[in-house]
């Protein structure tokens, strides 16, 4: 297929947790189901301002499969999808379903249809096309993005994809996480990760210093107590040493590190009830989708004389 570029003055903005969740959807699908290169889908979000869009996130999408390879045709459980925007828009009230994704290197023949069935949730979506597998010289990120155009083609109105330009943008906390994340990415063929490598000098200089801060105890104990005689001068280095630490036994200090350690705890609870409220969300989701699918099948089950 033919790729045209898109003349519009759409500004596309796409932030890094979309590539990242993209490449673990992938990642998990490998893994699981055993396929070098299998193909998910998922929907995007974010937020339109004029001209303006930003792609901040992105979730996998329920569907089915018919055939395979080129031919495949995908259908896309609508229910699930208005579910999961629904969850989104109850935090971030400006967010929108922006459009699609899929991995692959080439815009398939039914595609269109994907992006047809999502026009109810979007007039204009977007689809971004992420290459799992690309060159080793690429210099730019394997991802293409595609605007829609309708165009009469014989006599008929027909949907056709643009090739899009986009830029990325990445907010403080994104950047930190990624970051993060290419400094202690471990490969696969070292034994230990980056992170311990990271950690490991860490540990030993604060093991180091407590056995300086041990000898140097012992050493005014023993001043202390008449054992031997104190010199004037490594004396005088412990004073000042111990003049540098703050004073810490505070009713001042006690109560803002009781109210720290108090929102740390309240901010752990927090994690641990929003965890627990996703996956009972999930396990919600999976079971009114077997539970829809057990009753379609009763229905097309029923004996021939039930329907006469």
């Amino acid at each position: 297929m033919t790729e045209e570029t898109s003349t519009g003055a759409l500004e596309i903005f796409l932030h890094p947790l979309v590539i990242l969740n993209i490449c673990d959807h992938f990642t998990r699908a490998r893994v699981n189901s055993n396929k070098k290169n299998p193909r998910v889908i998922g929907a995007m979000i974010g937020t339109q301002n004029g001209r303006s869009v930003e792609i901040h996130n992105s979730f996998e999408l329920v569907y089915t499969q018919e055939k395979s390879g080129d031919d495949q045709i995908i259908t896309i459980n609508k229910e699930y999808l208005e579910k999961k925007k629904n969850r989104f828009v109850e935090v971030y009230k400006n967010f929108e379903i922006m459009g699609w994704y899929s991995t692959g290197n080439k815009i398939l023949k039914n595609d269109l249809k994907v992006h047809e069935s999502l026009l109810e949730f979007n007039e204009s979506p977007l689809y971004l096309q992420l290459d799992p597998n690309p060159k080793e010289d690429l210099k730019e990120l394997p991802i293409k993005i595609y605007e829609s155009e309708l165009r009469i083609v014989n006599s008929k109105p027909k949907l056709v994809f643009l090739h899009s330009s986009y830029k990325t943008k990445s907010l403080e906390p994104e950047r930190l996480a990624v970051d993060n994340i290419t400094k202690f990415a471990g490969s696969s063929n070292d034994k230990a990760s980056k992170l311990t490598t990271h950690v490991d000098p860490l540990h030993s200089a604060i093991e180091m210093l407590r056995d300086r801060l041990v000898i140097i105890l012992k050493y005014l104990r023993m001043v202390a107590g008449g054992q031997i005689e104190g010199d004037q001068a490594i004396l005088r280095l412990c004073y000042s040493l111990a003049n540098k630490l703050p004073a810490l036994n505070t009713e001042k200090f006690l109560k803002e590190y009781q109210s720290e350690y108090n929102d740390t705890l309240l901010t752990t609870y927090l994690v641990a009830i929003t965890k627990g409220t996703d996956m009972i969300s999930e396990v919600i989701d999976k079971f009114d989708i077997a539970f829809q699918k057990r009753k379609e099948r009763r229905r097309f089950n029923r004996p021939y004389f039930m329907f006469h």
